[in-house]
Order: structure tokens, then C-alpha cells, then sequence
């Protein structure tokens, strides 16, 4: 595989690993607010807007800075009502539009479990 594409492998593998025995959903937001506080989010998220002003390209940076806004905007609301104890039960979110990406990550993850005896994600 070519070296350039491996971290859209690990981007796949986030998906997958929620199929994994034991995946825990809380520890993994634990784990990111212990290692990433606001501003470092910041900082990663401005530091990762291209630099070009290639006209061919003024789209998909224009997606990707208004992709990036939105991320940083959420990520500050999740941690605003987990800090000020609000009932995330109020969020409507839709399932379904999501649960098909689930559904599917789960299919491959299964198959590739029943192939890879040795397999030690589950």
C-alpha cells in the first residue's frame, strides 16, 4: 500500500473499531478531552486550512474552512453542556442517516474478523 494512503486507513479504522469487544464511547471522549483542550483544537483545525488560493481548489477550501468552523463550533458545545451539566437527551440527531455508515463498518469489521483468525480486535 502506498505510504500516502495509510491515514485514510486509520480514518477508516475509527469507524471500525466501534465493533471491537470492549469499545467504550466514554473512554474515548475521556481520552480526548484529557489530551486536547480548547485551544489546542483551535490550533490544529487553523493549522490544518490549506494556504492556497488556487482558484480550482477556492471550493474545496471554502468546504473544508466552513467543515472546520462547524467541527470546532460543536466540539465547544459538547464540552459547554458536559460542563454546565445540560441534558444531551434534547439534542435530536438524526439515527438513520448514520446508522447505515454503522451498519456497514460493522459488516466489513465482521468479515474481515472471520478471514484474519489471528485478528486480535475483538
Amino acid at each position: 500500500m502506498r505510504s500516502n494512503y495509510a491515514h485514510l486507513i486509520l480514518l477508516d479504522l475509527v469507524i471500525y473499531e466501534t465493533h471491537r469487544s470492549g469499545y467504550d464511547p466514554v473512554k474515548n471522549v475521556q481520552d480526548f478531552w484529557d489530551r486536547y483542550p480548547l485551544k489546542e483544537i483551535q490550533d490544529y483545525i487553523v493549522g490544518s486550512q490549506p494556504d492556497t488560493v488556487d482558484n480550482e481548489k477556492m471550493s474545496v477550501n471554502s468546504q473544508l474552512s466552513e467543515f472546520s468552523i462547524e467541527l470546532l463550533r460543536v466540539l465547544i458545545a459538547y464540552f459547554m453542556i458536559h460542563m454546565t451539566q445540560l441534558d444531551l437527551g434534547k439534542v435530536s440527531i438524526s439515527v438513520e442517516v448514520n446508522k447505515e455508515i454503522i451498519d456497514t463498518s460493522k459488516a466489513i469489521s465482521d468479515f474481515f474478523n472471520r478471514v484474519s483468525p489471528s485478528n486480535t480486535n475483538s
